[in-house]
């Protein structure tokens, strides 16, 4: 039937429609808020804290532990945005340069405080420092490197050794030396015609250093990778690692009978 506006029955019949329009229009605002919801980008999480490189060069690794891929270096004094951590043995997740992986806290420093403030690092080896110099003794009459912070032992470790004069040249020869290169990556050696890895140079004029056992391309051990070196002093390479994080250029290492 029709009926003219304005009339009574039609404001009835308007009063009738107004709840259901108000369900219909709150539904309606519902689905658009869910749809905005939908399409709006999500917000990333800002870094944990402020952080910069505490070492001359710091390996930025794939996930945390040395044994993971290396995916960039970063140098002294660069800063990172601290995503996470630190794992329980150190490890930090940060974003470098465009890239994100893990770098070990030690060599960090975060929102103002140097090093990680844990006392164990890679291979159990303490990162908390008494204060004293730390340094490297090497007992050639035992095949031992310990690390030292001050006059305490932190880890020691068997390594191989050279010991046959050539021209002239004592191999692994006795005295105090400083380590002036590092270099963590597996590379090939002239010197020994292998594969090392977690090299820290310390005798630059006999080109010794610490390094891992001998390895193939793959980077695993050979056969004979922990014979008698050329003048290097090779350990496992846990061994290597620890050591390899433990030093730092300018670090005194000792070599004697």
């Amino acid at each position: 039937m029709f009926v003219p506006q304005g009339t009574s029955e039609s404001r009835a019949s308007a009063v009738a429609a107004a709840p259901a329009r108000s369900r219909l229009i709150a539904l309606v605002g519902v689905l658009v808020v869910a749809l905005l919801a939908m399409v709006a980008p999500v917000a990333q999480p800002a870094a944990a804290s402020d952080g910069y490189v505490d070492t001359d060069v710091l390996n930025l690794r794939a996930a945390p532990g040395t044994d993971s891929n290396i995916i960039g270096q970063m140098w002294q004094g660069e800063y990172v945005d601290v995503i996470d951590g630190p794992t329980g043995d150190g490890w930090y997740q940060v974003a470098y340069q465009g890239m994100v992986g893990w770098a070990y806290g030690a060599y960090l420093a975060i929102g103002g405080v140097s090093g990680w403030e844990s006392s164990l690092g890679v291979g159990g080896v303490s990162t908390a420092s008494s204060g004293g110099e730390r340094w490297i003794d090497f007992d050639r009459s035992t095949q031992t490197v310990t690390l030292y912070d001050g006059n305490t032992p932190v880890a020691s470790y068997w390594g191989a050794v050279g010991g046959t004069p050539v021209r002239r040249l004592l191999l692994t020869a006795i005295g105090t030396y400083y380590v002036y290169s590092k270099y963590a990556p597996i590379s090939w050696t002239d010197w020994g015609q292998t594969y090392i890895k977690y090299w820290v140079g310390f005798d630059s004029y006999r080109f010794n250093g610490f390094h891992s056992y001998s390895l193939d391309a793959g980077g695993n051990v050979l056969p004979n990778g922990a014979g008698a070196t050329g003048g290097c002093i090779a350990t496992d390479l846990g061994a290597a690692a620890a050591i390899y994080e433990f030093s730092e250029i300018g670090m005194r290492v000792e070599v004697h009978w």
